[in-house]
């Protein structure tokens, strides 16, 4: 029997078991951003599928993995899936006053906000009096950035494009927005 997962980070996730073994078909449409690493996660753990390929117009992998394996791993029974950036083609040039940031080197006040943060990849930051920001581009197209601070976003436009804001203190708590049309400041 087939199940079918819908990835964090964009995607879906096909797992059938076939005896001692586990299929596993990860796939998201082609975007050009990047490369993508596709997790099955499982209940106490998560088990690294592989980078994603071209294949027909899509990304996708696809992997036959013991039980055994993914059991050591807390990856099975599985519980859904992850999609992340691994590595952003370049040429990507940051806005005025920020910088291209790999979530992994920032401290936030939570494991679960870092967790957030890194399974997005890489975003946009700056420094700002008391705390830094956070700016991701935004597409209702896809997954919205940080989910769990869906609350606590706002919309900027940085150099034409559309991004959500999300505003730190110095220990990396997250921080209510205000004032200013626009222009991301908290």
């Amino acid at each position: 029997m087939e199940r079918r997962y819908t990835l964090e980070g964009g995607g879906s996730l096909a797992v059938q078991a076939d005896g001692l073994r586990a299929v596993l078909t990860a796939e998201r449409a082609s975007d050009s951003r990047g490369l993508y690493k596709a997790y099955l996660r499982g209940p106490t753990g998560r088990a690294l599928l592989g980078t994603l390929a071209p294949e027909n117009g899509q990304l996708r992998i696809r992997r036959t993995l013991t039980l055994d394996a993914l059991e050591r791993q807390g990856a099975w029974p599985p519980v859904g899936g992850e999609l992340e950036l691994a590595f952003a083609f370049g040429g990507e040039k940051a806005p005025d006053g920020w910088c291209w940031m790999d979530p992994e080197r920032l401290t936030f006040g939570e494991e679960a906000l870092r967790a957030m943060a890194v399974r997005q990849g890489r975003m946009l930051f700056r420094r700002v009096d008391g705390g830094f920001q956070l700016a991701y581009p935004f597409s209702c197209a896809r997954p919205f950035p940080l989910p769990g601070l869906f609350c606590l976003a706002r919309p900027v436009a940085l150099e034409g494009e559309r991004h959500v804001c999300f505003c730190f203190d110095r220990k990396g708590w997250p921080i209510v927005p205000h004032g200013g049309g626009g222009t991301g400041v908290c």
